[in-house]
């Protein structure tokens, strides 16, 4: 009696399992509407430069430069209601500059021959596509 009971019990669950929902299409026309993570990039450079033709004494003297930089960009998209693709995108960026001869180049500035300068540069952006059209 218990086989027979746990046979009909097996078939029972198969048959709902056969009527059940199934999976949404993947070319379904729905677009989720939660913020998602679309790329990440992060771009590193170092130049370095030595040399004895420096440009504020005349061709003569310590050329030595240094560049560093890094920069993080994140992009996240989201739909709308009505369909729309609104992309956010943030950047932050940090670089540190450094040369024997280069700041006595601008004359608007009082300053030393030696220079070391470290910038910031953060940014957001914004932009909205409509793909049907």
């Amino acid at each position: 009696m218990k086989k027979l009971f746990l046979a009909v019990i097996g078939m029972y669950i198969s048959i709902l399992a056969a009527f059940s929902q199934t999976s949404p299409k993947a070319d379904s026309a729905y677009k989720s509407r939660k913020l998602t993570f679309e790329e990440a990039n992060l771009v590193s450079s170092y130049y370095k430069q030595d040399g004895n033709n420096a440009a504020v004494t005349g061709g003569i003297g310590s050329q030595k430069l240094t560049d560093i930089s890094n920069t993080i960009d994140l992009k996240l998209s989201k739909y709308d209601k009505r369909n729309r693709k609104h992309t956010f995108i943030g950047e932050f960026g940090i670089d540190h500059y450094t040369s024997a001869s280069s700041d006595q180049i601008d004359p608007k500035t009082i300053s030393s021959a030696s220079s070391a300068d470290t910038r910031f540069y953060p940014s957001l952006g914004w932009s909205m596509e409509n793909e049907n059209k």
